[in-house]
């Protein structure tokens, strides 16, 4: 998967010294994980074999208080954690399984160009949920209190090595508004690697010829250290010697920011967010919520917005640091996980997705620019430079370019009412697969010489790959598209594209539709 490139140790990342001063930890402690050729390799010392023996006796302990009754989850001991956490998801954790087959070799063909949209790595608390996450820090003591009283403790509880885990959090005061939302460690690093690792994909493509490559970004903290790690990743040591081309596109890279119709008819419109509501207010959401808040020794339910803290700091913990434990996810069982995961699905299908046509229309403007990179190369010989144009963007944008480019869509809508349903259990839109922290979405034009063995329609292929996997499109084979099928399929889609739908917009056209076939479909299921 990842490649294990490591920075020097005194290089700096980020505004300033912030990393000198507050860093993720880059050795991890135990497991110590290796990459070697996409497989993981896992390292035990003894200290290790002798916590797996705690684990052992705690399992039985654990065992001993339900046969007593009581409904004890241990995190602690749990070898197979759910892991899956929606928009933070660790990318180490989403991509498990890259294939060890090299699926960009493609029998003679030769790689031309490479079009590449990136998500930035994992990141520090946004500026409007510092004050909220540092709440827990009285929240924990009030369940310290509670399991030391042992008052409230009834059927639901956590076990007692979770509980000491718990005592040893604390709100690290680094996370304040200066670098609110800034890349961390752990985040500028992946991204390095990741930069290693789609070389060593596309030597021929990723060379250290400056004039090979165009970047765009948006001009904000976040991208902007992203470009530079991806780049120090990408050139080691030279990376600061190249005048890279480079170009900071807000309008390309987050048209969403600058369309008054959706600001207004989906962003600020509660409509956006009626299935979520739907099913945070089924009996069995409202029964989670009783069941987290007995876990935690309370004899009430706790609101819903410390649920969404606790979870918050759960994913942003174990993104940060993939190999500890984050005593927040012990809050939750798998089930409870499940549910915070498809709730936040509900979220970004109707607010950035399917849910809502005028995200597919603004989602073309990315769609424009690779129809364009692509068919430039095609129709222009010799090759032409830049070879490779790699772009830097947020969340929302990406979700809304695989709404355009007609992926990830579900046979019928997600809504509130068919979370049990074989469509959402088995859903194509989920988020945490789709675009964790590090996401990547990539074409890339190969020109094919037939001969005997292989036999291809066009003279151009293009092979599309999600998080360095194959993509599923239809009408292509594993990933691997006629050029021919690809500038009839997205080559509308380019033509059609202008942001004229965001001068004036109209509610009942865009999310209305939506509302409407999403209620419908609830009745016929």
């Amino acid at each position: 998967m990842l490649f294990g490139y490591m920075p020097l140790a005194s290089r700096s990342v980020g505004r300033g010294s912030q990393y000198d001063r507050h860093c993720v930890r880059v050795t991890p402690r135990f497991p110590r994980v290796l990459y070697s050729n996409h497989r993981q390799i896992e390292y035990y010392p003894e200290s290790r074999v002798k916590s797996n023996m705690g684990r052992s006796i705690l399992a039985v302990l654990a065992l001993v208080s339900l046969v007593q009754g009581q409904r004890e989850t241990c995190l602690s001991v749990d070898e197979d954690p759910y892991l899956l956490f929606g928009l933070k998801t660790a990318y180490l954790f989403a991509n498990k399984g890259i294939p060890a087959v090299r699926t960009h070799d493609v029998p003679g063909c030769q790689p031309m160009a490479l079009w590449l949209l990136n998500r930035h790595g994992s990141h520090n608390p946004e500026a409007d949920e510092i004050s909220d996450l540092q709440k827990l820090t009285d929240f924990k003591n009030n369940i310290l209190d509670n399991y030391r009283s042992r008052n409230n403790i009834r059927d639901e509880r956590i076990c007692q090595s979770d509980v000491n885990l718990l005592s040893r959090w604390e709100w690290n005061p680094r996370h304040n508004a200066t670098f609110a939302g800034d890349l961390t460690s752990d985040g500028y690093i992946t991204t390095q690697q990741l930069a290693q690792a789609w070389r060593q994909k596309f030597p021929g493509l990723l060379t250290n010829n400056r004039h090979d490559y165009l970047f765009k970004f948006v001009n904000n903290e976040r991208l902007k250290t992203s470009f530079r790690a991806f780049t120090e990743g990408l050139f080691r040591a030279q990376a600061e010697e190249l005048d890279i081309v480079k170009q900071t596109d807000e309008k390309l890279l987050m048209p969403y920011k600058s369309c008054s119709a959706w600001i207004n008819d989906v962003e600020k419109n509660n409509e956006t967010y009626y299935q979520q509501f739907i099913f945070e207010s089924k009996r069995e959401y409202r029964e989670m919520i009783s069941n987290i808040s007995q876990r935690l020794g309370f004899s009430w339910d706790i609101h819903e917005d410390i649920i969404r803290r606790i979870y918050n700091m759960c994913r942003y913990n174990k993104a940060w640091d993939v190999t500890q434990i984050s005593p927040w996810c012990a809050a939750f069982t798998r089930e409870d996980l499940k549910r915070l995961e498809y709730a936040e699905d509900l979220n970004t299908y109707y607010k950035y997705g399917y849910g809502t046509p005028i995200n597919q229309q603004i989602g073309c403007t990315l769609v424009k620019d690779m129809m364009d990179f692509l068919t430039n190369h095609v129709e222009r010989e010799p090759p032409q430079q830049p070879r490779t144009v790699i772009h830097f963007t947020e969340a929302p944008t990406i979700l809304m370019t695989l709404a355009a480019l007609g992926t990830h869509r579900d046979s019928a809508p997600l809504t509130g009412d068919n979370y049990h349903t074989n469509t959402a259990q088995s859903r194509k839109w989920a988020t945490s697969s789709m675009l964790p922290y590090n996401a990547n979405l990539a074409a890339v034009l190969y020109k094919c010489t037939p001969n005997g063995n292989f036999q291809y329609n066009d003279r151009y292929q293009v092979l599309f790959l999600e998080n360095e996997k194959t993509m599923y499109l239809d009408g292509c084979k594993v990933g691997l598209c006629d050029w021919s099928y690809v500038k009839s399929r997205f080559g509308e889609v380019a033509d059609k594209c202008n942001l004229d739908v965001c001068n004036g917009g109209n509610r009942n056209s865009y999310l209305g539709v939506a509302v409407i076939l999403a209620v419908v479909t609830r009745y016929l299921l």
